[in-house]
């Protein structure tokens, strides 16, 4: 808050317990039962940057001190694949060759679009209460950051979405999805938790795969595939090169 940034990060906050609102993420109760114990939780902060390096996005998330949750009370299974660097090379090498259209999504707040079953109560940041009456606890009805099964929940739910849409999952890598017609292939979908990379024989078809995610989840269209995972990727389709 000492920072020339500071209106960016205000807002960032107001957008993060805007989206937790929305989705449904939390209810106010005014006690815990005796029985369950709260979690605390804190706001990170971070900076999203393009392939240059420039700042294009400030960032707060409410994540909860998944440390203090009780096995086999406030979760079970915690595992969830993300995708292999060598499927994303592999992937790209192959598009590149074939000139196959190259594209990325991003899915907001992937995590809050999970299901949870546990009975968890959370501690909430200082700055995430109005007034008096809300000074009391969140009682968690979706995965949040931090939580220990928020990662697999949000994979459960996005192999179900992909499943409807007609896509396989690849038995080299689970997070590599696969939608074929007539037994050609027509799509291929790299999931590394949030950020995908979409690849297809047909531009209109990752059109088509964009605008059915979006009637799912709250995406962030970024165009042809430029940044991801830390990698810059430029591409010479004239020369077929990446």
């Amino acid at each position: 808050m000492r920072t020339e940034q500071a209106n960016k990060w205000e807002k960032a906050v107001k957008a993060e317990l805007d989206q937790l609102r929305s989705s449904g993420t939390f209810e106010w109760v005014p006690y815990v039962p005796s029985s369950r114990r709260t979690i605390g939780s804190r706001f990170v902060f971070q900076t999203k940057r393009d392939g240059d390096g420039n700042v294009i996005r400030y960032k707060a998330r409410i994540v909860a001190k998944g440390y203090s949750q009780v096995p086999g009370q406030d979760f079970d299974a915690t595992f969830a694949s993300v995708a292999r660097l060598t499927t994303l090379r592999a992937l790209l090498s192959m598009a590149t060759r074939e000139d196959w259209a190259i594209h990325q999504v991003d899915v907001v707040g992937a995590y809050l679009r999970g299901d949870l079953s546990e009975e968890i109560y959370l501690e909430p940041p200082d700055s995430a209460c109005t007034n008096e009456k809300d000074k009391r606890v969140w009682q968690l009805l979706r995965p949040l950051y931090g939580l220990k099964q928020a990662g697999r929940q949000w994979k459960v739910k996005l192999g179900e979405t992909m499943k409807r849409l007609g896509f396989a999952s690849s038995t080299a890598d689970d997070c590599l999805y696969i939608k074929k017609e007539k037994g050609v292939v027509k799509v291929l979908v790299l999931i590394y938790v949030d950020d995908m990379a979409v690849v297809a024989t047909d531009v209109r078809d990752v059109k088509w795969f964009k605008m059915e995610l979006g009637k799912e989840f709250q995406i962030t269209d970024l165009g042809e595939l430029k940044h991801i995972l830390g990698i810059h990727v430029w591409r010479d389709r004239m020369a077929c090169t990446i």
